[in-house]
């Protein structure tokens, strides 16, 4: 650590990067500020609010975000405090990143000042700290933990399996999408340089942490709803999704359903039978990817509110949303299994095409501007003290113009990021580079090829899930071409010139 120091502090240029993020990160912040005092709140905004307000160790989403908002509540609960502390983290985790790739991986002038202003000067990560939601925290902690990795393949100390394991449990709690951090981190232990016991306690201690966790979550659901489960979340998302696919199979095709789920698919079948249009994925107005799920006309919140009966409290509501996850699961699993070539073709491949291109979502919307009229609101209003969350009209058309162009942006990261790793293989990238660098690329793809199969399976693309990976992306990608730019016409160590394959 205290070669990281030095590099940072000791060293002109790098001591002069540090004080300029700081300094961007405060003035952006400042500014930003003046013109939207107010923290945006969407549905899952109250309730993790909501959870937070009355010490519920449940909620429909991952109980990590409300724990952090009791935590700042202990010393203050100032909305301006709390998007501060936010931003700021992130930005932290930004630059920690930042000066971690410097370090290792010795980038360029040119290279380091394009990751400066994209780390420290994007107004994506502004609006996205002014979200009370768990993103900012997720992708912050989620960029710590990547970091450990590097530091954990380069240059591991026993100290770090036991942070490493305490990191990734604090992000699984925060946002189930860590679901497959577990996996990357056992591939990055197995290449680490440590002792064999060394390695098994860094594999397993994370598992024993978040099996405590799923264990503990289980019960406290089953106290709350009387339904064992880990999250009700993920039941009503998979049926939301196998759904895509079921409103699409021909009544040829149908076959008949297992007892169990008649009465259900009864009433899935007769809203598709009536004058209701399939849900389209690749319609950004279809709820976001969720139309099955929130809609009030939605099938399953017909089936919901036929066992047990309509209420007009949203609180109440998510109490017998509960209970039926574990129902879900199953229902959607077994349309996904019955109908797979379908569900490829009305979700896997809509979805990929949001990957290349994912919708702003909640960024391209009023409703982060609005409180909301029913019982859930009261809670917001108390917590923070809120009266308002309207800004000028004049700054939410300023938003929706200043991210318009994120999505053809995060599509060209996503290229850019496949084409030039092809291009550094080419280059002989990985004869040329050390042991250690090579276990990084490694380590990068794998996690990649989980997150991509994870976007494309478990949940209808947006932006906001997508910033995590796409910073990685930026900074790998730059580094893959600068690469290129320096050793496209070099020979291999020991080999005569015109021997090296080049795409340049």
């Amino acid at each position: 650590m205290n070669a990281i120091r030095d590099f940072i502090w000791h060293n002109r240029k790098n001591r002069r990067y540090l004080l300029s993020a700081l300094g961007a990160s405060v003035v952006l912040l400042t500014v930003f500020k003046i013109f939207y005092p107010y923290p945006n709140l969407v549905l899952d905004s109250y309730y993790y609010i909501w959870a937070a307000a009355t010490h519920s160790d449940v909620n429909a989403w991952p109980i990590g975000y409300s724990r952090f908002l009791r935590l700042v509540g202990l010393f203050t609960h100032s909305p301006l405090a709390l998007v501060c502390i936010q931003y700021l983290f992130l930005e932290l985790s930004l630059m920690i990143l930042f000066f971690t790739l410097r370090f290792f991986f010795r980038l360029g002038n040119l290279t380091s000042s394009l990751l400066f202003v994209f780390f420290f000067v994007n107004p994506l990560l502004l609006y996205t700290g002014n979200l009370i939601m768990a993103d900012t925290l997720f992708n912050g902690l989620s960029i710590l933990w990547i970091t450990q990795l590097l530091w954990i393949i380069y240059r591991p100390r026993p100290w770090m399996i036991f942070t490493h394991a305490l990191l990734l449990f604090i992000t699984f709690t925060v946002r189930y999408n860590a679901l497959y951090y577990p996996v990357v981190a056992t591939l990055v232990f197995l290449l680490s340089r440590q002792r064999v016991g060394w390695k098994l306690t860094g594999i397993l201690l994370p598992l024993i942490l978040l099996g405590a966790f799923v264990i503990q979550t289980n019960k406290r659901m089953e106290a709350y709803c009387g339904v064992k489960q880990f999250s009700s979340f993920g039941g009503w998302k998979l049926a939301n999704d196998a759904l895509f696919a079921y409103a699409h199979v021909p009544p040829g095709a149908l076959d008949t359903v297992p007892v169990k789920f008649r009465m259900l698919d009864k009433y899935v079948r007769t809203y598709f039978r009536l004058s209701h249009d399939p849900a389209d994925l690749g319609d950004e107005d279809q709820h976001h990817g969720s139309p099955y799920m929130f809609g009030e006309t939605s099938p399953l919140t017909a089936y919901m509110f036929r066992l047990y009966g309509v209420d007009s409290s949203s609180i109440l509501v998510f109490k017998k949303w509960s209970k039926l996850g574990p129902f879900y699961t199953a229902y959607g699993s077994y349309l996904v299994k019955k109908y797979p070539l379908y569900f490829v073709r009305w979700f896997v491949w809509p979805n990929l095409q949001r990957y290349a291109m994912p919708p702003r979502e909640i960024y391209l919307t009023y409703t982060p501007f609005v409180l909301r009229p029913d019982d859930l609101a009261p809670y917001a209003v108390s917590w923070f003290g809120l009266k308002t969350l309207m800004v000028k009209f004049a700054y939410i058309k300023f938003r929706w113009a200043i991210l318009s162009p994120y999505p053809i942006l995060f599509g060209l990261i996503h290229l850019c990021f496949i084409l030039s790793f092809v291009g550094f293989l080419l280059n002989k990238g990985w004869s040329r580079m050390g042991r250690p660098l090579n276990y990084c690329l490694l380590a990068m793809a794998f996690l990649w090829l989980c997150d991509f199969g994870f976007s494309l399976f478990a949940a209808a693309v947006v932006i906001r899930y997508q910033i995590f990976m796409v910073f990685l992306e930026f900074s790998f990608s730059l580094f893959f071409l600068e690469y290129i730019y320096r050793n496209a016409d070099k020979p291999l160590p020991g080999k005569p010139p015109g021997k090296v394959s080049s795409v340049v």
